[in-house]
């Protein structure tokens, strides 16, 4: 039995897609309801012939991974869990329940790992916890790199960062685990929610792109990934899987195109991005709203950051990525 923490968001509804169609007994743990229908709407999407007996077949736990009771309930009986719960915002007022959502949460799940004997962890973490001091200079992040505690970052970046130190705390104590570290990932899902939220925006009209590049990554080669680590002897290792480095207007053109849309066509300077975080910030309160932009994502949207995906790649040399072109395609037709 595998239990899946998380299980209804874009990459855990995923991980528990791609474990069904291989055979394996999957409890979920989910706080939505709405969200538990998406994925019975995903498991649809991928698998029609079977999507029933695949659902049917999941079993369902109510809990939150704050909750040790909840927690206990729900490893009770699995020799495997792979964590994908977690809180994802860039907004300075999450900040405290970035660190009780990711960290804390995190290591409750370590600690109920060990005291039940859990024979394996996989922790999906984030390049958001992939320091920037390397010991190449061709700039670009791997695994080794180190975290600078003077550089400046997020606060989801500090909680996936400080979620990690649970992890690697467990390993110490004779957890089994390993941890993967995702990009920006698409996949069908709610247009409303996490990295999906940007096809809306193109799909709404775009004008301005900024200058900044990231690393981007399909759910469903994510969710291989975390499988076949879970099936391998693999322990304490961190791997990146990133896809493909682009920057976010080569993305923007690859979304635009396969929505038959104009691609923004004009570069915005730090100077107006600036300007339209304050303003987003403003609106926002006067709304009672959360803005759709934050000095954080306004400051990340400049940044060009590239990842290594070649440790992955030399774990399993028959692994290859699926194309941007392919991801977004995907991530359109099965839009829910």
């Amino acid at each position: 039995m595998i239990l899946v923490t998380g299980a209804t968001g874009l990459l855990g509804s995923h991980v528990v897609c791609d474990l069904l169609a291989h055979g394996y007994t999957v409890r979920a743990m989910y706080r939505s309801e709405i969200r538990r229908e998406r994925l019975r709407e995903l498991i649809r999407f991928y698998h029609p012939d079977q999507a029933e007996q695949f659902y049917n077949s999941i079993e369902w736990v109510n809990g939150n991974v704050l909750d040790l009771i909840d927690l206990e309930d729900a490893m009770t009986g699995c020799d495997t869990v792979i964590h994908c719960a977690a809180l994802v915002s860039f907004h300075r007022r999450d900040f405290a329940e970035l660190f009780e959502q990711n960290r804390t949460g995190t290591a409750n799940v370590v600690n109920t790992a060990l005291h039940l004997g859990i024979k394996k962890l996989v922790h999906v973490s984030s390049t958001a916890a992939v320091g920037s001091d390397s010991l190449t200079s061709d700039e670009v992040r791997r695994e080794s790199n180190r975290w600078n505690a003077g550089e400046l970052v997020s606060g989801y970046s500090l909680s996936k960062y400080s979620a990690e130190k649970e992890v690697w705390r467990g390993i110490e104590e004779g957890l089994n685990a390993v941890i993967v570290n995702p990009s920006v990932m698409f996949g069908p899902g709610s247009w409303d929610e996490s990295s999906l939220k940007i096809m809306r925006t193109l799909k709404n009209g775009l004008k301005f792109y900024t200058p900044g590049g990231n690393a981007f990554v399909d759910a469903r080669d994510v969710a291989t990934i975390i499988r076949r680590l879970m099936e391998s002897d693999v322990t304490a290792e961190r791997f990146l899987v990133t896809g493909h480095n682009k920057s976010f207007k080569e993305l923007f053109e690859i979304i635009c195109k396969q929505l038959n849309v104009p691609a923004p066509r004009w570069r915005s300077s730090a100077f107006l991005t600036g300007i339209a975080w304050r303003l987003a910030g403003l609106a926002a309160r006067f709304r009672g709203k959360r803005p759709t932009i934050t000095k954080e994502s306004a400051d990340s949207a400049h940044r060009t950051t590239r990842y290594s995906s070649e440790k992955i790649l030399q774990q399993f040399p028959d692994f290859q990525f699926r194309s941007l072109e392919d991801t977004i395609a995907n991530t359109i037709k099965g839009r829910l």
